[in-house]
């Protein structure tokens, strides 16, 4: 066993870090009040989120921002009995009952006590079509001023054998509600179709309390203290250089956005690796999944301070870890490549800086904005962004049901370039997506490939300088 040297300095470091993790804690053990609901229709303020994401949309249209996952159902499917299913759903959560409309000069959330829609089935011929009705129904706008902010939509390849669209506007919806969508529908799918009543997890809150809870906490000393934090943290940063091959030109914002992907193993072997090396130095996959991103992005660039987006829950309650909502928020981590570090000094230095960060995660981009220097910084900020997760389970099968994943085609890409690694026990995928006004699919293809290999560099040459 390797031992290094402690100094006064890291006993500070770690008493900080625990410091704010109690704050914290002891913020997250306030209960959160519930709200008294109206018969027909009951009106909240908007959270606080949605208020920035409106804002963004109005300010630039484009493409909705909608989040789309796909399952291929073989077997006997009972169509009505899956709207029934369904409609049990959008009657347990609140956000799909809501409509996003500006009321006396307040975006607010209308929420109705009941509703009840019809699921499309669509015969098609075959797996291109899906695909082309899957662009399509990106394409659909989804208005905020009309419910549900969610679609439900069955393709028909033969009579065993189907693919449920679902799309949910990201103003109601983060990558977490997908999961909890996909369990609900197949849950109370089982239901009616046994006779029973559906097992799920209690709602001891809705979306609307927390978003009126969360506002308070915004509004006092939870507020100014994350205000005080960014600014500092943001001070004198620049966005990072892209290593684009194309130079955009003159196109309309759906234009702007098109783009593609790239799909790449990591391999079980390096996987194994880079777990190894995250557990010896008491870090996550996630930071150094990062750490060899921003090395990647300095190689190209010559920076030694790279900016990340990095989108972050704060699902951090467990009454909020049932809901359909959104609660993602962005903030930017910067890695620090000063004076040359090794690969290990880089790991140790972005950890400690990656744990302060989460902890100060719960500021909407829109609200620190102002305090910056230039307005637009956060969104340039924000125009490259990393994050790592779990591939998520769904239920393989349900009464009869063979249930398989599929990912429909998104043509449409919300930032210049990402870079997602996904994965499960045993192996990873990179996951790197682009605009094509700023890259070819060939050098998205050597940046997949590069980001690997600086993956192995990692795992296997750790006191290497990152700049040798």
């Amino acid at each position: 066993m390797s031992t290094s040297r402690v100094d006064a300095s890291d006993f500070a470091k770690r008493g900080e870090l625990e410091a704010e993790l109690l704050r914290s804690r002891r913020g997250r053990a306030e209960r959160i009040p519930s709200l008294p609901r109206q018969p027909g229709e009951s009106r909240f303020p908007a959270a606080v989120s949605q208020q920035g994401m409106w804002q963004g949309i109005e300010r630039r249209p484009g493409p909705a921002l909608a989040i789309i996952s796909g399952l291929r159902l073989r077997g006997q499917l009972d169509v009505g009995k899956l709207t029934d299913a369904w409609n049990m759903v959008i009657a347990r959560h609140e956000t799909l009952r809501t409509a996003l409309c500006m009321e006396h000069g307040q975006l607010t959330q209308v929420i109705a006590d009941r509703l009840r829609v019809p699921i499309e089935v669509t015969r098609v011929s075959g797996l291109a079509e899906c695909d082309e009705i899957s662009r399509q129904e990106v394409d659909r706008r989804f208005p905020l001023d009309q419910r549900p902010l969610a679609r439900l939509r069955l393709l028909r390849l033969a009579d065993d054998d189907h693919i449920a669209l679902l799309l949910v506007h990201h103003i109601i919806a983060d990558a977490r509600t997908l999961e909890v969508l996909v369990r609900d529908l197949a849950v109370c799918y089982g239901a009616v179709v046994s006779g029973t009543e559906p097992v799920l997890p209690a709602l001891s809150v809705q979306w609307s309390d927390f978003a009126s809870w969360h506002a308070r906490r915004l509004a006092g000393a939870r507020g100014a203290e994350l205000t005080a934090y960014w600014s500092e943290r943001m001070a004198g940063a620049l966005p990072a250089e892209l290593p684009t091959d194309v130079e955009p030109g003159d196109e309309t914002p759906e234009e702007a956005q098109l783009g593609g992907m790239v799909n790449m193993p990591v391999g079980c072997s390096l996987f194994a690796e880079l777990w190894k090396t995250a557990k010896k130095r008491h870090t996550t996959l996630y930071t150094v999944g990062l750490v060899a991103f921003a090395v990647l992005l300095a190689r190209n660039s010559g920076q030694q301070d790279i900016g990340v987006n990095a989108p972050i829950s704060y699902r951090d309650r467990t009454e909020l870890r049932d809901l359909v909502a959104d609660f993602s928020n962005d903030v930017i981590v910067r890695v620090d490549l000063s004076a040359n570090p090794t690969w290990d000094e880089l790991i140790r230095r972005t950890h400690d800086q990656v744990v302060r960060d989460f902890l100060h995660n719960d500021l909407p981009p829109h609200l620190l904005a102002p305090h910056l220097d230039g307005t637009d910084l956060m969104e340039r900020m924000a125009q490259v962004q990393f994050t790592a997760e779990r591939e998520p389970e769904i239920v393989e099968k349900a009464l009869g049901l063979r249930v398989e994943r599929v990912n429909p085609p998104r043509q449409y890409v919300l930032r210049p370039l990402s870079l997602r690694l996904r994965h499960d026990d045993q192996d990873a995928f990179v996951l790197l997506r682009y605009r094509a006004n700023r890259f070819t699919h060939a050098r998205a293809e050597q940046l997949a490939t590069d980001y690997i290999a600086l993956l192995g560099e990692l795992a296997a040459q750790q006191h290497r300088r990152v700049f040798d």
